[in-house]
């Protein structure tokens, strides 16, 4: 047998792709194969592409054509939902790839690699924080008009259990305290008689896990049930990703979605009342044909009220396959894009306040990284507190002096000092217990 690749594996998207790019990482562990941290160092790059919106697909090509370029004589393997929308026109356009991958496709990918069977010394799963993205389900059955997944990635489909503790266990063996639940509709996962409450205590069994985080909860599905799961388990971090998209009841129903923002609110103000430190994170589409001045200013009222932690926006992308494509009239470009720069705004003034509320509190901070850091002068450790979910919400740096032998997995005790944007600054505060 030839010598063993090393495989850079460059991932693009969501956390869901990340979830997808470990599992490969898993796989490719069990049978031998090292992981480069540099695509220099690697017999193989494999790309992990993202199909979702007109400027995901833009960065995946301009990933797939960078490495290419600068990578002549090493193969390119391109994999993801990028290639499950668009393979035919792929392979055309870029004909330097040596393989392109589908979402069913894993096992042909480890093939071209070389490697079929296990080794017997593997190399264990890289994380680059204490924390790992499982992935619950896949697919989707909401039919909203913007949404390509479905047409991407099929029907709902909840993953077995023992799926989910394999993906947990690997986590955790590599040093993750912190396991990030994804999936379309996070809220509603069920493998038989077990459901989510029944999966989070399963979970929470181990002793190495200090940190369940859930993202993407669909506001229709997040009832009292799920705030009390969130509220009560001693392992669940009090933090609710829902993607409310909009808040004009008549631009929800174009969109294929239920609800308005007098709904949200009251969403919102009962998840306060049982958890009054829970961290909020929203999504929003801007521009969503057929969308008037009083659609977009009951969305900025709404988002004034709700006063979310962490909330992104992006601007309505038509894809190909969906029914909003074909809806009518278009919202001007330089509108949209004037809209979503008074809405960015407004999103970031809300957050800043609600981080200079956090000035002068004590927090827990789960440590991903000891050393030489990348951020303010002083800073020995980089991590983050509950209402900080990983890559999307801002880091916790601690500067000063850390409990002796502090390590990536810790949890320090800190005293906020500052903030830095979206980021905080906190110290180690040693009255607390550790």
């Amino acid at each position: 047998m030839s010598a063993s690749p090393r495989v850079y594996l460059h991932t693009l998207g969501c956390p869901k792709n990340e979830a997808d790019s470990n599992s490969l990482e898993r796989r490719l562990s069990r049978l031998g194969v090292s992981l480069a941290a540099e695509a220099a160092q690697a017999t193989h790059i494999v790309v992990n592409t993202c199909g979702f919106i007109q400027d995901a697909k833009e960065e995946s090509i301009a990933a797939i054509l960078e490495a290419v370029s600068a990578f002549p004589r090493t193969p390119v393997l391109v994999m993801g939902c990028l290639v499950e929308r668009y393979r035919a026109e792929l392979e055309t356009g870029i004909p330097e790839v040596a393989g392109w991958f589908g979402l069913s496709e894993t096992d042909a990918l480890i093939t071209a690699l070389g490697r079929t069977r296990p080794a017997a010394i593997t190399a264990g799963l890289v994380l680059p924080g204490a924390y790992g993205y499982v992935k619950i389900s896949d697919g989707c059955d909401h039919l909203c008009s913007f949404c390509a997944i479905p047409a991407i990635k099929g029907p709902y489909a909840a993953l077995p259990v023992k799926d989910i503790l394999a993906q947990a266990t690997s986590y955790l063996d590599a040093g993750a305290r912190e396991l990030v639940l994804v999936g379309q509709d996070t809220a509603i996962w069920r493998d038989g008689h077990t459901g989510l409450a029944e999966l989070v205590g399963l979970l929470g069994g181990d002793e190495r896990l200090w940190r369940i985080r859930l993202m993407y909860l669909q506001p229709e599905h997040v009832g009292d049930d799920l705030l009390e799961l969130v509220a009560e388990h001693p392992k669940v971090v009090p933090y609710l990703d829902i993607p409310f998209q909009h808040a004009s009841r008549r631009l929800l129903a174009r969109m294929g979605r239920k609800g308005d923002a007098v709904q949200y609110l009251a969403l919102l103000d009962r998840a306060r009342r049982v958890m009054p430190d829970v961290s909020l994170r929203s999504t929003f589409i801007v521009g969503f044909p057929g969308e008037t001045e009083a659609d977009f200013q009951a969305l900025l009222d709404f988002v004034t009220e709700a006063g979310f932690d962490h909330a992104g926006a992006f601007l309505f992308s038509p894809e190909e396959g969906t029914a909003a494509a074909h809806l009518r009239p278009r919202v001007r470009p330089e509108v949209a894009r004037e809209r979503l720069a008074r809405l960015s705004d407004i999103l970031v003034t809300v957050s800043e306040v609600r981080i200079a509320r956090l000035l002068g509190t004590r927090v827990e901070v789960l440590v991903d990284a000891v050393g030489d850091i990348d951020g303010p002068a002083g800073v020995r450790a980089v991590g983050r507190t509950g209402g900080q979910a990983p890559e999307v919400d801002g880091v916790t740096y601690l500067e000063r002096s850390l409990p002796p032998g502090t390590a990536r997995g810790d949890r320090v005790p800190a005293l906020v000092t500052g903030a830095l944007g979206y980021d905080l600054v906190a110290r180690w505060d040693a009255a607390q217990p550790s």
